[in-house]
C-alpha cells in the first residue's frame, strides 16, 4: 500500500507542476519572452557578440561580403521567429490532440527554418580559411555559462571570452 501512496502522490505532484508550467505560459505576462525574444537587450548582447567573432576572424574583403550576407540573414530569421509567438492563450482553448499538432506544425517550420540557416552557414563557413573556421567553430553565441552546463560561481563568471 505504500507503494501506491507513493506513486499517486509522486504523480500527482508532477501534474501539478505541469499545470502551474502551462498556466504560466498561458498567462503571457512574465518579464522573461524565452527564446521568442530576439530584440532589446538580448538582440544588442548577441550583435555585441557577433562583432567580437567578426574582430576576431580578421576577414578578407571577400569574406567580409559573405559575412554581411550571412548576419543580414540570420538577423532576418531572428525577427521572424520573434514575431512568431504562440498565442498560449489559444492554445491552451484547444483540446489536446489538437494543441500537441498546433505544437508540431510550429516545430516544424521552425525546422525548416533551421535548415535555410544552415545552408546560410555552411556557404559563408566555405569561405573561410582553416584558421579562421577554428575561430568561428569556439564561438559561443551565449556567455560559457549559459550553454555549456557549467554552472555560475565555477570560476567561469557569467560573461562571455
Amino acid at each position: 500500500m505504500k507503494r501506491n501512496t507513493r506513486m499517486i502522490v509522486t504523480a500527482l505532484t508532477i501534474l501539478g507542476l505541469s499545470a502551474g508550467g502551462f498556466a504560466h505560459a498561458a498567462r503571457g505576462d512574465g518579464t522573461c519572452d524565452g527564446p521568442y525574444a530576439m530584440s532589446g537587450k538580448h538582440g544588442e548582447y548577441i550583435g555585441k557578440r557577433l562583432d567580437r567573432l567578426h574582430a576576431d576572424l580578421k576577414l578578407t574583403p571577400e569574406q567580409d561580403a559573405a559575412w554581411q550576407s550571412w548576419r543580414s540573414e540570420t538577423r532576418e530569421s531572428m525577427a521572424k521567429l520573434g514575431k512568431q509567438r504562440p498565442d498560449f492563450k489559444a492554445l491552451a482553448q484547444l483540446p489536446a490532440p489538437e494543441r500537441m499538432a498546433k505544437m508540431l506544425e510550429m516545430k516544424k517550420e521552425q525546422h525548416k527554418k533551421m535548415e535555410d540557416s544552415l545552408a546560410s552557414l555552411r556557404a559563408f563557413y566555405a569561405k573561410l580559411t582553416p584558421e579562421q573556421q577554428k575561430t568561428f567553430d569556439a564561438f559561443k553565441p551565449y556567455s560559457d555559462s549559459r550553454r555549456d552546463g557549467s554552472r555560475r560561481g565555477e570560476g567561469k563568471g557569467s560573461g562571455g571570452k
